[in-house]
């Protein structure tokens, strides 16, 4: 089996890297990062804490809106959420793309149960069907085998050949995509066989529906791992998306594509700060 060493693509330290607590950075789950002050007057403070953002995040999208429009928050709510979003957007990392060059290998990685194969199908789908792009599908197996499924299925169906063995250097389509079993970020002999495949794009794919320390957890698990981006999944199944942000503001990791549900192709979008940012604020 085998997944990714990008290039010299990024800084797998410090993408998950966080500027806050120790604890945080050794990857320990913490309910709350921490005491806050809430926004002091600003009641838009409030709404982004009803909305999942961790308290010390909610203090630093309001000291952001401070450093431009001042300590005093203007009469109209209105206005204010204006503010706020505008300062949630100033955060926004946008995914880096791949340089162009051909063909591009996607590897999807995370831990058990995180909708890896579902949303590599997704994306697979959509850049046959819609995009008439050619594909090459390998699955791989890890500590464990990764037994065939939803994955040989829909390979077949859409004419895409599906290999069990990484072959180097894999020529003659445009998108190859690499599915795994749930990877233990500490597994030093899964990561070894990562980074026999060199030079694609590695995928983090979390659920969007779990608990947020869970999710700043696991996504420092996998710091080990030359990440390029994140994928949630599980979209449907959360009521507040905008905690999403609780990932953009305690790590320097991006959000590439958002999924919900399992059908395919469904939902299976690019992730960007307008619809992260909650629609309550701006109405």
């Amino acid at each position: 089996m085998s997944v990714v060493a990008a290039k010299s693509e990024p800084r797998a330290a410090e993408l998950f890297s966080s500027p806050y607590s120790g604890e945080e950075r050794r990857g320990e789950p913490a309910s709350d990062p921490g005491p806050s002050r809430l926004g002091g007057p600003w009641r838009s403070a409030g709404v982004l804490r009803q909305l999942g953002l961790l308290p010390r995040f909610v203090d630093q999208v309001i000291d952001r809106v401070r450093s431009s429009h001042g300590d005093t928050p203007p009469p109209s709510l209105r206005e204010e959420f204006s503010l706020v979003r505008a300062a949630l957007a100033s955060f926004w990392r946008a995914a880096p793309r791949p340089d162009g060059q051909a063909p591009i290998i996607h590897v999807f990685v995370g831990p058990p149960g995180s909708g890896k194969t579902t949303a590599l199908c997704k994306w697979l789908a959509k850049s046959v069907l819609a995009q008439g792009r050619s594909a090459r599908v390998w699955r791989l197996d890890g500590r464990g085998a990764n037994f065939p499924g939803l994955l040989n299925f829909h390979a077949e169906a859409l004419g895409v050949p599906l290999e069990r063995e990484w072959q180097p250097n894999p020529a003659g389509f445009e998108l190859g995509f690499v599915d795994l079993p749930g990877l233990d970020p500490h597994d030093t002999l899964a990561l070894a066989q990562l980074r026999s495949i060199t030079g694609a794009q590695i995928h983090l794919v979390l659920n969007a529906a779990y608990d947020v320390s869970v999710q700043l957890a696991q996504a420092r698990l996998f710091s080990a791992l030359p990440v390029n981006d994140l994928i949630f999944t599980h979209l449907d199944e959360e009521p507040h998306p905008a905690k999403l942000w609780n990932i953009l503001l305690g790590t320097n990791c991006t959000i590439r594509f958002l999924a919900g549900g399992q059908n395919i192709p469904g939902d299976f979008f690019t992730a960007t700060a307008d619809f992260l940012i909650p629609r309550q604020i701006g109405r």
